[in-house]
């Protein structure tokens, strides 16, 4: 019986060990966001679009960026007396911003017109406007479900004040895109009116600056 007992006690032992190790992934904003095909919005590292003829991306980094602004481009035309209104000639233009931010608040962006100057420096084309309309808004493929921005229809002077073309009043984690698209020839959401009296052979060139800001709500 003796012998019974030893052996019980010994199956009935139970002994444990216990030990924690971790799981471990890293997030930064420190790389430029990839600038985006318009018509496809599918970002590809390998080869970041860049429309032909068309501006440079900013390459800006950080968690909230203003990745590329489209130049604008009117064409050569023929002086004629009743003709003022002129559309751009650019197929896919746009506008990119990236929201990468911890706190996701108001952000956003304003543009202003500066001054005409012609091929000798000087000051040109003062009594015109440069209309962009509201164009579509649009965000990358397989994102989550955020608020879209707002755009918003300007008539810019040059020289004059800048006006709030794109607005985001939430969080808007992902990237975005205000598209212009043509019409296969012209672009009906970008026109420049400029006085008949105004139009001088030559070209002329002003700079549109653009400001993207984050407004703390």
């Amino acid at each position: 019986s003796t012998v019974l007992m030893s052996t019980a006690l010994v199956l009935g032992t139970t002994t444990a060990w216990a030990a924690s190790s971790t799981a471990t992934i890293e997030f930064t904003s420190n790389g430029a966001p990839i600038v985006v095909d318009p018509d496809v919005l599918i970002p590809d590292a390998e080869k970041p679009y860049l429309p032909p003829g068309d501006n440079e991306p900013t390459y800006e980094t950080g968690p909230l960026t203003l990745d590329f602004v489209s130049n604008f481009d009117f064409g050569a035309n023929e002086l004629e007396f009743d003709k003022a209104e002129f559309k751009a000639t650019n197929q896919k233009p746009f506008l990119q911003v990236t929201d990468r931010r911890d706190v996701l608040s108001r952000w956003d962006v304003k543009v202003k017109l500066g001054k005409f100057e012609d091929k000798n420096g000087n000051e040109s084309l003062t009594g015109s406007t440069l209309t962009i309309d509201p164009g579509v808004v649009q965000t990358l493929k397989n994102v989550g479900d955020y608020p879209m921005p707002t755009a918003k229809g300007i008539v810019l002077k040059p020289g004059g004040d800048e006006e709030t073309i794109l607005t985001a009043d939430k969080g808007t984690f992902s990237t975005w895109q205000v598209y212009w698209k043509g019409n296969g020839e012209t672009n009906d959401f970008i026109k420049i009116n400029i006085p008949v009296n105004e139009q001088t052979k030559g070209k002329h060139v002003a700079t549109l600056d653009w400001t993207l800001s984050d407004v703390v709500n």
